[in-house]
């Protein structure tokens, strides 16, 4: 039977689609084969059954190893002192076995390493001393003891059990090769379906995320560590089987092979990204290597040169694999896939509502269009704007807005379209490129180095030159950055550290870091969603001084007030798609509400007050020294009361107490009339407390992992059976909440990183849920949400809140905080100046009480 031309094009796809997911372990594959015809050509004894099995005995040390390796990596770790810790447990089992036999020796071999293993997991765990360090330290303690108890000398062991395990044979097959694959199947299944492994995933992923998702994180360290000390005893029992010796100088170099063997095999040394799997096949491309190179007789020099080429080689397939996934999608795939979606949608007309008058310089962007892994982000976009404007970009979460930026910044490359600046087609392929052509991006996701201070951050890649000297003009920098925040009137320190400033103050950096590049083009993405009201005049006053000197603004943001205080033009997206552009002089707020969501929205407060009930928390005399002092309030069953104050009044740091983020200095919590001492996140789950925090991409989710895991995340210890994950609960959770949450994700399995910003605080609100906690604190809950999601997440507090949860709200958001609370408690410098019923309450009286001006017995 003919294939027909519609079916090639189809298997041809899916062929590409296959090569480009598993395009790493297809590479590691093609490595293994291309050495192995290599080494086969050059010692034609290498391709032997024999050389085979040898090569099997060779790697079974570095392959038991390597699993324990890989769970330390996974979590964003490293373990320098595995070859020192096999010498010392193959040490404890030389002395063992003439007293004990075969069994004491395994013990004392395997106990040993684990006490390391140990050692090392509480100093990282806990004490929190750097992996490198402690490990680095534990090598050459382990290495030392080794020989001072040896005395430098190897000790014979002569045990048939020993020797039988890593030198004997099942008919031609070595025994340790049936010890290795059930091994390796175990702990495959230990990563992937234990909660283990689950755990190991998010601590490497987001470990502070982790942390508020009620996991011990330090013991889930420690445990992998001590795991990993494990699978060094089994080694070092190898390693004395197959010398038939304890060698005070064992596994020396061996963290070195065992690291290689990881990184080749795919797992990433920032943690959270790996398998099983690729450990193996790395481990076999090492056993390989090592052993062709010695079949050649190649100096042990240049086997540490090829072996250090190797994780080049790792590092080269790992970028370029990462680069073909996110390109998966070819363009002409991406545009059938548009039409599929979205087959009715009218062409896109083009965007008008301004002249270039005056020869004011335009850019343009026409028919760009980009899709990701299952998600069509924007379907043949157009947007322009023009020298001397503002123009005001608008959408709900999801609706392309942050990819079309991205895409302007040289941050994600178009799959179709072109931008053109003054008529001419340019082609911005990367950031520098997009500074290049005068395009300063403000994004919503800071872009700032914690480690640095304020004029680094401001001047980095720009950094001024004293004459004639190779050497940065630290003074002019400085200078520089106080005469940018003087003209934004604001007052932070260009010495400052940026780890140390609120979130007010580094957006206030970000803003003051694009002004300097002195661009005609400035996208600002959310500039004012952490600001002040007097920070955002300020701002504006800003922008209003840029248009006057014909810089054009791109103004994205979820406030619809903004839009009509600073904007010339307003161009609205949907779903990826263009919808269209007005001015804002012949526009309401109405109107681009309908066009955003594609209906109309109602009056969003429709608040009932709560019922009297009994009371679920009550702070009293809450203190942290530095950050608020004597805090007492109470929260009901169906109320929601709401913490008001200006940014620096103390809010977030009340309800991470609350929560077990941080500790309290003084005062009492209680839960149901009853005293609790919350020092973790794990115990506030446990008093049936859930937090969403102010900041969702810190501590809220972890973003290498789907959305189906981060919704089960704080539920597994209820999720499991004997701690293997019950995937069928799993993934009924997963799909009650993403249809309750109307979170938009192409499949349960899509990590959340690749989800828009309101789809990721939805992920993160539906894992609280799925607890079922007395009380909900929500942390900003609509910060950079659009009017739709915004509108939701009212009706979701308001239905939760009659269903008899208990709910405290922190909102910077005066109309959102008054129309949603029961109640409201204001703060100001760290104490409480106003509590205000739901009817008592103006914005003119919470501005008073926020700003210090009215004291909490006038407020009553």
């Amino acid at each position: 039977m003919a294939i027909s031309r519609s079916e090639s094009r189809g298997a041809g796809a899916r062929l590409r689609q296959f090569i480009s997911t598993n395009f790493r372990l297809l590479a590691l594959l093609g490595i293994i084969l291309a050495l192995i015809v290599l080494f086969t050509f050059i010692a034609p004894n290498f391709l032997s059954f024999k050389n085979a099995m040898n090569i099997v005995g060779q790697i079974a040390t570095l392959a038991f190893v390597a699993i324990g390796m890989t769970f330390v990596i996974l979590t964003g770790g490293i373990d320098l002192s595995v070859g020192s810790s096999l010498a010392l447990a193959g040490v404890a089992a030389a002395l063992a076995v003439p007293v004990g036999g075969s069994l004491l020796g395994f013990l004392a071999a395997i106990g040993t390493s684990c006490l390391v293993g140990l050692i090392n997991g509480l100093m990282i765990g806990k004490a929190r001393v750097s992996p490198f360090m402690a490990t680095l330290a534990m090598m050459a303690l382990a290495r030392g003891l080794t020989i001072a108890i040896t005395d430098g000398k190897a000790i014979t062991v002569i045990d048939p059990v020993f020797n039988w395990l890593a030198q004997g044979m099942v008919g031609p097959m070595p025994v340790v090769l049936f010890t290795l694959i059930p091994v390796y199947l175990l702990w495959h299944m230990v990563l992937t379906r234990h909660v283990l492994g689950r755990y190991t995933y998010a601590v490497g992923g987001n470990e502070l995320a982790s942390r508020a998702s009620g996991l011990s994180t330090g013991r889930v360290i420690a445990t992998v560590y001590t795991m990993a000390g494990f699978f060094v005893g089994i080694g070092s029992i190898v390693t004395v089987g197959r010398l038939t010796s304890a060698q005070p100088l064992a596994g020396l170099g061996l963290e070195f092979e065992v690291i290689t063997a990881v990184v080749l095999g795919g797992t990433s040394l920032a943690g959270g990204e790996g398998d099983i799997l690729g450990t193996i096949l790395g481990v076999c491309i090492v056993g390989i290597l090592t052993n062709g190179l010695g079949l050649i007789d190649i100096v042990p020099f240049w086997q540490y040169v090829v072996k250090g080429i190797m994780i080049l080689a790792a590092v080269l397939i790992d970028q370029f694999s990462r680069s073909l996934e996110a390109r998966s999608r070819s363009p002409r795939e991406a545009r059938v896939r548009s039409q599929v979606l979205s087959p009715a949608a009218p062409a896109p007309r083009a965007v008008g509502g301004a002249s270039n008058a005056g020869g004011a310089r335009t850019l343009v962007m026409e028919g760009i269009s980009k899709a990701f892994p299952g998600v069509q982000a924007l379907n043949n976009v157009n947007f322009d704007v023009h020298g001397g404007e503002v123009h005001a970009m608008v959408g709900e979460n999801g609706a392309g807005k942050s990819t079309l930026i991205k895409i302007l910044g040289g941050v994600y490359q178009k799959d179709s379209g072109r931008i053109l600046i003054d008529g001419n087609e340019v082609d911005i392929s990367n950031p520098h490129s997009a500074q290049n052509h005068g395009i300063s991006i403000i994004h919503q996701e800071f872009s700032l180095v914690s480690g640095l201070d304020v004029g680094k951050n401001i001047f980095l890649g720009k950094e001024p030159r004293i004459p004639i000297l190779p050497l940065v003009n630290w003074r002019k920098v400085y200078a520089e950055t106080k005469n940018l925040f003087e003209r934004l009137g604001v007052n932070i320190d260009p010495k400052a550290s940026v780890a140390s400033l609120t979130v007010g103050q580094q957006q206030m950096v970000e803003i003051a870091k694009a002004l300097n590049s002195n661009a005609w083009v400035i996208v600002m993405d959310e500039p004012t969603s952490a600001l002040t009201d007097s920070e955002k005049a300020t701002l504006f006053g800003i922008i209003r001084q840029l248009r006057e000197k014909g810089v054009g603004i791109v103004y994205i943001t979820h406030r619809m007030a903004e839009i009509f205080e600073i904007a010339d033009r307003v161009t609205v997206l949907r779903d990826g798609q263009y919808v269209g552009t007005r001015a804002v002089s012949e526009t309401n707020e109405s109107e681009i509400i309908q066009m955003m969501v594609g209906r109309e929205l109602g009056d969003i407060f429709k608040r009932e007050p709560a019922p009297v009930a009994e009371e679920v928390l009550r702070v009293e005399h809450l203190t942290r020294y530095g950050a608020f002092r004597d805090i007492s309030f109470s929260v009901r069953r169906g109320e929601v009361l709401g913490l008001a104050g200006l940014m620096g009044a103390g809010r977030t740091e009340v309800v991470r107490c609350i929560f077990g983020l941080d500790r309290p200095d003084e005062g009492r919590i209680l839960i149901n009339g009853r005293e609790v001492h919350i020092t973790s996140p794990r115990e506030a789950i446990a008093a049936g407390i859930g937090l969403v925090p102010e900041d969702r991409r810190r501590e809220g989710f972890v973003p290498l992992m789907s959305v189906q895991q981060n919704l089960a995340l704080p539920s597994l210890p209820e999720m499991n059976r004997a701690g293997w994950v019950d995937r069928q609960k799993e993934e009924s959770l997963a799909v009650r909440y993403i249809s309750g949450l109307n979170i938009k994700t192409p499949h349960t399995r899509q990590r959340v990183m690749n989800l828009s910003g309101g789809n990721q605080q939805k992920v993160v609100l539906g894992k609280w849920l799925a607890r079922n906690p007395r009380l909900l604190i929500l942390d900003e809950p609509t910060r950079g949400i659009d009017v739709g999601a915004k509108a939701e997440i009212h009706a979701l507090i308001e239905r939760l809140a009659k269903q008899g949860l208990a709910i405290l709200l922190i909102s910077s958001e005066l109309p959102e905080i008054m129309g949603v609370c029961d109640r409201i408690i204001v703060l100001h410098e760290g104490e409480v100046t106003g509590e205000f019923t739901r009817d008592e309450a103006t914005q003119e009286k919470i501005m008073r009480a926020a700003t210090g001006t009215e004291s909490l017995s006038a407020a009553s």
